[in-house]
């Protein structure tokens, strides 16, 4: 269950702050044909490789109320040709009894992780928006804190069909997951768990092999990465056949780690003395720095006017600032990807908990289309509380008072009159205020 925690008041003050330091050069090689994901550490230039067809499906592990936390499970699409239909099927029932017929699935029908956020894994695709405890593979129960799944799904994984049943996911006490694989033919039933212990208490996934029934531990700590070299599946893009989904090169980036994408400016010209006009923009959209910062026309170049500024989780009462910008890409014969760094500035953090309540919470789908939900997992509760979304300007286009009840509590907020930009979701009364930007596509 993807739910965030927010304190009641948290002041930012702004202590001392490092000048922007001189462009380092640095340079990563993913391989041959992008054959290894490279970890790397934006703030001491360290990057740990791993091979990228090593695993097949990869479990969330990250804790219940982190942001993009869906109890979600990703799919390695690039690198192991791993497919993911739902049978729409019961497991309980069909498991080990299925034919050849249940094979003739359509491509198109394939389910894909997000590449916008790590909380939307292929098996979560298919959940129920207007549903807010359906996890797509499992629904969740507010009094056990469980997830049940009973959905059967088809697994192409390495040329090797299999059946998958995700059974459950306990997120208090013994927390992990429960499921079973076997092949098409029911051969090799096996029923598995994955428990978050370390080193997965301190991982975003654990990776998991169908094949040998083996699970890999391939990411470092989360707190020695910022950013992911890697290669990465995108749906039906311009320029794709409309049959087939296309494999990109990309950088994603890491949980709690925010980024700005500053366009049409000259990278020296961002500087410690103006890089906070352009921190308004930040995105915990893990895909802001993507894969379109280069182009292919007979030769690859990169776009010259166009940085980033990466923006760590907080660390020892103080808040880095970093910048990219890339210089070069060599394309798949060494994966080689050159570009420059420095440190814009380190300011200091005073944070007060004027209060020791603290409130979990979720708002998504994000991006939205049409509906934003929002789950508040409250201590108390509340008749004053004010549900309320403004434009990016500032104008409430909804406003309305809602009553909080101590526990957990739903909301939707219906979204298709207004359209497409930026918005700020907010909850708020006398015990909290939460605050979310949340993106709205046509």
């Amino acid at each position: 269950m993807k739910l965030k925690s927010t304190l009641l008041t948290v002041a930012i003050a702004i202590g001392s702050q490092v000048n922007a330091q001189t462009w380092v050069a640095d340079s990563v090689e993913m391989g041959a044909s992008y054959a290894n994901d490279i970890f790397y550490n934006i703030a001491n230039g360290n990057d740990a490789s791993q091979a990228a067809n090593n695993w097949d499906i990869a479990f969330q592990t990250t804790r219940f109320g982190e942001p993009m936390f869906n109890a979600t499970i990703r799919a390695n699409h690039n690198k192991r040709d791993v497919q993911v239909y739902s049978l729409h099927k019961q497991a309980s029932v069909h498991f080990g009894n299925l034919t050849s017929a249940d094979t003739l699935v359509a491509y198109g029908d394939q389910l894909l992780n997000e590449d916008t956020t790590w909380g939307t894994g292929a098996f979560t695709t298919n959940r129920d928006l207007g549903d807010l405890f359906d996890f797509g593979w499992g629904m969740y129960d507010m009094n056990t804190h469980q997830l049940t799944g009973d959905s059967l799904y088809l697994v192409k994984a390495g040329g090797t069909f299999y059946q998958l049943w995700v059974q459950k996911y306990v997120s208090v006490g013994n927390v992990g997951y429960w499921f079973r694989v076997a092949k098409w033919d029911g051969t090799g039933d096996v029923s598995d768990s994955i428990k978050r212990l370390a080193p997965y208490n301190d991982r975003l996934f654990a990776y998991y092999n169908m094949s040998t029934g083996q699970f890999l531990d391939r990411e470092p700590s989360r707190s020695n990465w910022h950013i992911m070299f890697t290669q990465y599946l995108k749906d039906r893009v311009f320029g794709a056949n409309p049959n087939k989904y296309q494999n990109y090169v990309g950088v994603l980036s890491n949980l709690k780690v925010k980024v700005v994408k500053v366009t049409g400016v000259n990278p020296s010209t961002v500087t410690s003395a103006n890089y906070m006009t352009y921190t308004p923009n930040a995105s915990a959209f893990t895909n802001t720095i993507g894969d379109d910062w280069k182009r292919f026309a007979g030769m690859w170049t990169v776009a010259p006017d166009t940085s980033y500024i990466i923006i760590p989780d907080t660390a020892n009462g103080q808040q880095e600032y970093y910048h990219l910008q890339f210089t070069r890409f060599d394309g798949t014969a060494t994966g080689k990807i050159v570009f420059e760094t420095r440190k814009l500035a380190t300011v200091g953090l005073d944070v007060n908990d004027v209060n020791a309540s603290v409130a979990k919470y979720s708002i998504y789908p994000n991006p939205a289309q049409n509906v934003v939900n929002v789950m508040v997992d409250a201590k108390q509760a509340d008749n004053n509380t004010i549900l309320a979304v403004t434009d990016i300007t500032g104008k409430i286009v909804v406003k309305q008072q809602v009553q909080l009840s101590a526990g957990v509590n739903a909301y939707s907020v219906n979204m298709s009159a207004f359209p497409a930009g930026i918005y700020i979701v907010t909850v708020n009364n006398s015990q909290l205020k939460i605050a979310e930007k949340v993106q709205v596509q046509r």
